[in-house]
């Protein structure tokens, strides 16, 4: 309905939903999450210039899943206070398998040796340590913190298509890809000086 890169705006719109939501879960909103949520949404847009369109159902199922996406970091970060990541993990995906098993018997598909390995791959690999190192840093970060850097996704993404694939980003990609890893180095900057102050602290206590 409508091209990937616009698709991918509007689901990115999910971290911005979150840390919107964040006061839900006591954790203010400080001028420099908004700063970084800015310019990490700004690196999603400039990514996909070029490409957008205009189709209505489209943008509202592309909208959709960028609000269901925030409300799962909310969730997801409020579940892992009660219940351990593995335990996350095999819930979510049985869940998610009982919801998908219907379209098994409406999608025309085959089963051969190089989807089996996709598929061994795929699950172990991209779902459940994904999920579970997800999870695992809800415990430990907040969703602030786990939102913006949830933006680097794409980039990784694309390093790996071009290592992998030969696929040459464009300069919009590059530009984009700058402005999300720079949002995210200062992220993991500001994360670490907060988290050596901590530890001073508590050396200095005892």
């Amino acid at each position: 309905m409508i091209p990937v890169s616009e698709a991918i705006i509007f689901y990115y719109t999910g971290p911005v939903i979150a840390i919107l939501f964040s006061p839900l879960l006591k954790e203010k909103i400080g001028k420099g999450g908004l700063l970084n949520i800015s310019i990490s949404f700004a690196g999603i847009i400039i990514m996909s210039a070029g490409s957008l369109s205009i189709n209505i159902i489209g943008i509202l199922l592309a909208l959709f899943s960028g609000i269901t996406y925030g409300l799962l970091s909310i969730t997801s970060k409020f579940s892992a206070k009660y219940v351990s990541s593995m335990n996350l993990v095999f819930l979510q995906s049985i869940i998610s398998m009982i919801i998908l098993l219907p379209f098994v018997f409406v999608i025309r598909f085959t089963i051969n040796y190089d989807v089996i390995i996709i598929i061994v791959i795929s699950g172990s690999v991209q779902t459940v340590l994904a999920l579970f190192l997800w999870y695992d840093s809800l415990k430990n970060l907040n969703i602030q913190i786990v939102s913006i850097l949830s933006y680097l996704d794409p980039v990784f993404a694309i390093i790996f298509a071009l290592v992998f694939l030969g696929q040459i980003p464009s300069l919009y990609t590059i530009i984009g890809g700058i402005l999300l890893i720079g949002s995210g180095m200062l992220v993991t900057g500001n994360t670490i000086r907060k988290y050596n102050r901590h530890l001073i602290n508590n050396i200095n206590n005892t």
